[in-house]
């Protein structure tokens, strides 16, 4: 197995720690209470064109609500995450469910290594925001290393398309929204996400798209704070 050198960047869980079960069981709980999974799923199918004969890449799966509803889709669905505490109720959700096409890696973005052909889609949907910019180019590379050419990515984060100076109003209003739509203790994890983790500007992460082998298809700004790219390896 490779090392990697002193200076790399030492993956671990940013913000709110949901290598911890309880936490991570109350994400699990919290997320499925205002996401549809189902509909996200769909919509990556479609956007990708999954069929059943592709092996899929999710990376930074969480607790598999995505990964189990993509499983139906594929012919095999690798999950990717940092947090055995997540990938444990993945795994449980699976064995529940009778599905057996999934597999499970307990690494970051910068720390997993592909076993195997290349995969042929990949999705990562609110996960690379716990990266640094410079170690989020680092992992796009690692991404496309082990995506077919031609192969298509679903990124979907949330990533800033406001006015730098706009920054304040923005803000407040991200979490007014939240209060509406969410508990208490996400409105708090929203707080801790905008203090403590790396969201990026939209400039600066199709750069980075760009810049590591990859061409964007779309770009569908959801809200001002939270947008979805469809990407092609090159």
């Amino acid at each position: 197995m490779k090392t990697n050198p002193k200076w790399y960047f030492a993956e671990k869980q940013i913000g709110v720690d949901y290598s911890e079960s309880e936490i991570a069981s109350e994400y699990d709980f919290e997320h499925q209470q205002f996401r549809d999974f189902k509909k996200e799923a769909e919509d990556m199918v479609e956007k990708l064109n999954i069929t059943k004969k592709e092996v899929v890449l999710d990376y930074g799966c969480g607790t598999g609500e995505i990964t189990l509803e993509l499983a139906s889709h594929a012919k095999e669905v690798i999950g990717v995450d940092i947090s055995p505490s997540m990938l444990e109720l993945l795994t449980k959700k699976a064995k529940y469910k009778q599905i057996h096409n999934i597999k499970t890696h307990c690494t970051g973005f910068l720390t997993y290594q592909h076993q195997g052909a290349k995969v042929d889609k990949m999705v990562s949907k609110f996960a690379m925001h716990h990266l640094p910019d410079f170690w989020k180019s680092v992992a796009l590379l690692k991404m496309s290393n082990c995506l077919k050419k031609g192969g298509k990515l679903y990124f979907s984060d949330l990533v800033f398309t406001i006015p730098p100076a706009e920054y304040e109003i923005s803000l407040n209003q991200m979490i007014d929204n939240m209060k509406k739509t969410a508990s208490k203790s996400m409105v708090q994890e929203t707080i801790i996400h905008i203090k403590e983790e790396f969201s990026t500007y939209d400039w600066i992460m199709e750069g980075l798209f760009k810049k590591t082998g990859f061409s964007i298809d779309s770009k569908v700004i959801e809200t001002e704070n939270f947008v979805t790219y469809i990407c092609s390896k090159i």
